[in-house]
């Protein structure tokens, strides 16, 4: 037989295995399943906490920038110190912004659907 002539060879073909899930008495099913909702429900309110803290922050570092450039604008800051804060505020705005992001993504896999923003 030649490098090519696979077709002649026969080959053997592998049973497919499918592996099944133990199953569970349905108190025990039931006990678990309250006790995920109810770890869901307290994660769910945590996360939904830290997610408006998130979004007032934002906002709070959105007027801040305008307050900084402001100051600016009027002389009351130097273009070096302008330079420095608003760095300081654009960092800690993209940190908010993913961590915003990351809240917004667990809360969706929860189910939660009042993220909209």
């Amino acid at each position: 037989m030649g490098l090519f002539d696979g077709w002649r060879r026969k080959r053997k073909r592998e049973a497919t295995v499918k592996l099944q899930e133990p199953k569970m008495s349905k108190s025990v099913e039931s006990e678990v399943s309250e006790d995920i909702k109810e770890s869901e429900q307290v994660d769910t309110v945590s996360l939904v906490a830290e997610y408006e803290r998130l979004i007032q922050r934002k906002e709070i570092l959105q007027v801040e920038r305008g307050e900084l450039t402001a100051k600016l604008d009027r002389g009351e800051i130097e273009a070096d110190d302008f330079r420095k804060e608003l760095m300081d505020r654009i960092q800690e705005a993209a940190e908010v912004s993913d961590k915003l992001r990351v809240t917004a993504a667990k809360l969706t896999s929860l189910g939660y659907r009042g993220v909209l923003h």
